[in-house]
Parts: C-alpha cells; structure tokens; sequence
C-alpha cells in the first residue's frame, strides 16, 4: 500500500535537473513555473523551504513538456552525482566494499532523492538492489522517475567505484516495448517491462570489491549523521526530536544535559520537566541512540569494538560491552555473530 506524504528534503534535487535543462536551451524560471518555488530559493546551501510532492510533480511535468521526451529520465539519471547526495554520498564513497555501499543505500535511500523503498539483498550469485514503490507516483510521471532513479544508481558514482557497475538483468516497473533497444543500449543487459518492482542485479562477484576511498570510520561517522537526517525527515520538528537532533550531531560525542539545555536556551531542569511531560527523559533518548547507532555499526560495518565504543562516546570497549548487554542481552560480539 502506498500513499502520499508530504516531504521536503527532495528540493535538493532541482538543481542538477535545472542545470541539465539549462545545457539543453531551457531557463530555470521556465523549469520552475507553476511550482511555487523561485530560483532564489535554490541558492541556499541549506534550502528550508516548504516542498510538497505536488510542487515536485509540477516541476518534473514542466521538463517532460519542455522536451518533449518521454525517455528524458534515462539522460536526466547521469546529472545525479554522489556529491549531489552530501552526507549520504560521501558515506557511500567512504565504505568499506561495494557490498557495504549498497547497504547504505539500502538503509539510508531517503536521503537520496528517490520516491522509492529501496532494499538490498542477495539472491544465491545475484545481488540485487530493488526500488519498490513508497508513494504515489502519478501514472504520466512513473517512467520518468523510475529511469532516472536506476540511472542514476548506475553511474552517479561510477568515477569512484572500484569499477564501472554492470548489471546482469534490469527490470522495470513500468512498460515501453518500443524503447527495448535504447532501454538495452543504457543498461547493456536484457531488461524485462511492466516487473512489480524495479531491480538492478548484479553478479555477486563484484560486491566485496574494495572502494577506492574506503575509510570504514569516516564511512561509520557519516552513517551516524546520517540517522540525524533521517530522524530530522520521519520525526518533524518536535520537541524530543530537537534534543536528539543535538545530542547526535558530533560524530563521536555525546554531550551532558546541561550543553544540551544551553543550546535550547533553557535550563536543564526546564528540559528533564519537558522530557518528563512528553513521556521521555535524557538519559532514555542517549542510551536509545547509542544503541540505535550500536546495531546498525555492528550490522553494517567491520569496525573493531574498540572503535565502536569511541564512536559511541564510552571511555572503554568494556563499558561499551556492558551497556550493550543491557540493552540487548549479548555482548556485541555475539550480536555481531549472530547477525551474520
């Protein structure tokens, strides 16, 4: 089942779209008419204006319409760059494997533009990445996302990856008979039309590859800040999320109430009262991140536990060890055992 949200963080994604129109005649003011939103709205590096998906429909409308190309996604998909992507991207960059990477895309593909769930997993010798769908995408606009998306999965990255990502088979959750050849020419593989999901399989092989800018604990730190931005997206602007979004956002530092309730310019008995009204308090939501940001180390990543345990803010692995077993039961070394 899906259904219509209401998002903002996808902004971010016009300005390589606009600058892709530009190259090709258009101006932005063109681009953007009907959609609320005004070229200076984009400068910012940081962008806090309101977008809905409907402002977001409109403006991939417009491009469709200005071209006259119903197969605009499959160029429109190579003006994605990882950069584009900020935190997530550079945590992509960073992993460790391609095996690792496509994990982060997997548990952090929100943060990547897409209108669709994206999962990893592997199948036997076939690893595969499937976009299935999280919203409503109008029926006029779903080859357009679906080509530009898997394009872009394909080669935003490719300058930075151990090599270029050659898929086995692709299949797409829309139809184009009359497209086979062109569709086949981009993917250089058999595509299959009208799928449940669209997928991008890969010989699995390829996945344990290492990445040429890997640094598993720059990959671990921008992961942390990662789970920042989700939470920022899924939780709005709430009072308890505002502490978590300060108490997560150093990498590796984990501050007292009191720094806390100085940044929300109050006293830290006004914030353990507000906690406390909202069925919360400080010392619940620290020991929930870390253990939220624990499993997903462990699960994800090949950092040693000592490594683990600065990340997390603890002055020893053994302090680290013991606070785990409290939350989960086991150590994190037989968590990480287990998961495996």
């Amino acid at each position: 089942m899906v259904a219509n949200v209401s998002l903002t963080h996808h902004i971010k994604a016009l300005p390589p779209a606009i600058r892709v129109m530009e190259e090709m005649g258009f101006s932005p003011g063109q681009c953007l008419e009907g959609t609320g939103i005004d070229e200076q709205d984009l400068l910012s590096p940081d962008p806090h204006t309101e977008f809905s998906l409907e402002q977001e429909f409109r403006f991939h409308r417009n491009l469709l319409q200005l071209t006259g190309d119903p197969l605009l996604g499959l160029s429109m998909g190579r003006a994605y760059r990882l950069e584009n992507y900020g935190l997530f991207g550079y945590a992509f960059l960073s992993a460790p494997t391609l095996r690792h990477a496509l994990t982060i895309v997997s548990n952090y593909g929100p943060l990547s533009f897409t209108l669709f769930s994206i999962n990893f997993q592997v199948r036997g010798r076939i690893g595969v990445l499937q976009f299935s769908r999280e919203v409503d995408i109008p029926a006029d606009l779903l080859t357009y996302y679906v080509d530009r998306d898997l394009v872009a999965t394909l080669y935003g990255g490719a300058s930075a990856l151990p090599e270029l990502l050659m898929p086995q088979s692709v299949t797409l959750m829309h139809g184009d008979e009359n497209g086979r050849r062109i569709y086949e020419e981009v993917f250089n593989c058999p595509v299959e039309f009208n799928t449940r999901r669209s997928e991008l399989r890969f010989d699995t092989l390829i996945l344990d590859s290492p990445m040429p800018m890997r640094d598993a604990q720059t990959s671990g730190l921008l992961q942390q800040q990662c789970e920042l931005l989700l939470a920022r997206m899924s939780q709005g602007s709430g009072f308890v999320d505002r502490v978590r979004q300060l108490i997560i956002a150093r990498p590796g530092y984990f501050p007292d109430i009191d720094y806390v309730a100085e940044k929300l310019h109050m006293t830290s008995r006004t914030l353990r009262r507000k906690l406390s009204a909202e069925g919360s308090s400080y010392q619940q939501l620290l020991a929930e991140l870390r253990y939220q940001l624990a499993r997903e180390y462990l699960e994800t990543s090949s950092l040693p536990l000592e490594e683990i345990s600065v990340l997390l803010g603890y002055s020893t692995p053994g302090n680290f060890s013991h606070a785990f077993k409290r939350w989960h039961g086991s150590s994190p070394r037989q968590y990480r055992q287990g998961y495996r």
